[in-house]
């Protein structure tokens, strides 16, 4: 009997103590890369690809006001080359989700509601290499299904 009552302590204490894990992506950082003339500068975010589907990644890259090299857009397939080599993604099996918002721009309120998403997917050449991105424009919900519900900027 005393262990049932012990028992029973622990499960209801736990159970107090333990608040909802917040959603947040499996990395978030800074990526850096040279192009001909200048650094580019991007925030990657991964997350869990949406369950039932091959691709095994969302990267969300923010395209942020005080880069002041290439957009990720026009380095997309390098960005993704480097940013898989560095985190062990192979940028085919991932979505790649660019994401554009008020921080994106000089002077702008950094929590404007605007926002512009645009996914990409890659493929293999048959010499191996990245292939050019498939571009489609997605709405938040959408990013949202795509990182298995774990969006939340």
């Amino acid at each position: 009997m005393p262990v049932v009552r012990v028992l029973t302590a622990v499960l209801s204490f736990g159970i107090i103590l333990t608040p909802p894990a917040p959603a947040q992506p499996t990395t978030d950082t800074t990526v850096t890369w040279r192009s001909y003339s200048a650094t580019g500068t991007t925030r990657v975010q991964v997350y869990p690809g949406p369950p039932d589907e091959e691709e095994q990644h969302t990267v969300v890259l923010w395209e942020l006001a005080e880069n002041r090299g290439p957009t990720v857009v026009e380095d997309l397939p390098y960005v993704a080359d480097l940013v898989g080599r560095r985190l062990g993604i192979d940028p085919t099996t991932a979505y790649w989700v660019t994401y554009w918002g008020g921080f994106s721009y000089d002077g702008a309120d950094p929590d404007a509601d605007r926002a512009l998403f645009l996914r990409a997917t890659f493929h293999r050449t048959s010499g191996g290499d990245l292939g050019s991105p498939r571009w489609t424009v997605v709405e938040e919900s959408e990013v949202r299904e795509l990182t298995d519900r774990q969006w939340n900027p």
